[in-house]
């Protein structure tokens, strides 16, 4: 069974790791990055940055598939958050375009 789920854009090559895969009965009913709370409904970095990624992929193929459906391919898209070389934090991922978010 897949632990991890990531949500992808296919046209741009970029992802971002959603974390854990909880699972019920009837499948995935929630992610989770780390060992405790906040859950990400009450996270706000990343609420903005699923948000932000719904918008800057707006008719693009993207998707939510976990690890055993990844290919090779798709981990070497640049990762929204991640600390390889090519990818981009969180944080300036949020700041592009300049100041999107800043009237919050």
């Amino acid at each position: 069974m897949s632990i991890y789920a990531y949500f992808n854009c296919h046209h741009c090559r970029q992802s971002v790791w959603l974390g854990k895969t909880l699972h019920s009965d009837s499948g995935p009913f929630a992610f989770q990055r780390g060992q405790s709370p906040p859950k990400h409904w009450n996270s706000p970095q990343l609420n903005k940055v699923v948000w932000k990624f719904l918008a800057d992929h707006t008719g693009h193929h993207i998707d939510v598939r976990l690890e055993s459906d990844m290919t090779d391919e798709m981990y070497s898209y640049q990762s929204i958050g991640g600390d390889s070389p090519g990818d981009i934090t969180e944080e300036e991922y949020l700041k592009s375009p300049s100041g999107w978010y800043d009237s919050d």
